[in-house]
């Protein structure tokens, strides 16, 4: 995905690379477990991504109204936005 239109209208660009738009919802439990593994063993760069993309979701917060959409998959976001706004 290059762009995410937010409902606000803000288009926010991930076609750059690392966005600071875009996040990862990871939980504590699986953080818990990355932290465990590497106390085992060392990991390469790619294993540790992959490990905190297992069971992630997508995350795209906008600049503009601060909303946050979560991926649910299959194309289905969930928009929240903070409450007084």
């Amino acid at each position: 995905m290059s762009k995410f239109a937010c409902v606000c209208g803000y288009v926010i660009n991930l076609s750059n690379g690392t966005s600071e738009s875009e996040m990862s919802l990871i939980s504590e439990r699986k953080i818990d477990d990355i932290g465990s593994l590497l106390s085992v063993r060392s990991m390469s760069e790619d294993e540790f991504y992959d490990a905190i993309g297992e069971g992630a979701k997508t995350v795209y917060s906008c600049p503009k109204c601060g909303r946050l959409h979560v991926d649910e998959g299959d194309g289905v976001f969930r928009s929240y936005i903070k409450e007084g706004m």
